[in-house]
């Protein structure tokens, strides 16, 4: 097995995903007319949540694969950490240990790891769809994030996995109401947790 960079092969991934997002909204937005601002606001094009963004990745990681000649890497989603799910697997044991750090057993957003091999995982990479106005559902970002972050930094310091990435994605607006991108920015560098952000603003673009 060659050596896997897992968060380049994952960062490679996240631009070709982000730009065919925004090519697609440009072609939706276009269809509506001039006088549909508000409706394309609140339309929700490609992604609905957060799995649909993980599935929308997925398939430009494993293009990443493929013209890499890479075989025997998985990406898996929405995975429960729970240690009797992980039989025979070196960090089994530090899992019960997560649960104690976390309070509950975690859900991990996405996974890449090797095929069949009980060792750490390559990447764990926790995401934020952020499509929604502020005070929605009485959620408050930032609490959303740092939980998101204490998640990634447990299972990095447990070496539950090689790396950790946070992912955060925007479709404009929600954004517009608040910075949250300098939210994410300044924990994931306090933490050294690589991001992978976007903002796209492609559903509004022609009325600009």
């Amino acid at each position: 097995m060659p050596d896997i960079n897992a968060e380049e092969l994952l960062e490679k991934a996240w631009d070709a995903f982000r730009n065919d997002y925004d090519k697609r909204v440009r072609e939706y937005s276009e269809s509506l007319g001039r006088e549909d601002e508000e409706k394309a606001k609140t339309e929700h094009w490609i992604l609905w949540n957060e799995y649909d963004l993980m599935v929308q990745l997925g398939r430009f990681f494993y293009d990443q694969l493929a013209n890499h000649s890479l075989s025997g890497i998985e990406m898996h989603i929405n995975v429960n950490l729970k240690d009797s799910n992980f039989p025979g697997y070196t960090f089994r044991d530090k899992l019960e240990v997560l649960e104690k750090e976390l309070g509950k057993v975690p859900e991990v957003d996405l996974i890449i790891a090797q095929e069949d091999s009980p060792e750490r995982f390559l990447l764990c990479a926790e995401a934020k769809f952020f499509h929604y106005a502020v005070g929605r559902y009485y959620r408050i970002p930032q609490k959303d994030i740092e939980k998101d972050l204490k998640r990634l930094v447990t299972i990095r310091d447990l070496e539950i996995s090689e790396r950790v990435v946070f992912i955060l994605f925007d479709d404009y607006y929600w954004i517009q109401n608040e910075d949250i991108e300098s939210v994410a920015e300044n924990a994931c560098k306090e933490h050294n947790i690589t991001l992978l952000k976007h903002n796209s603003k492609a559903k509004l673009e022609r009325w600009k």
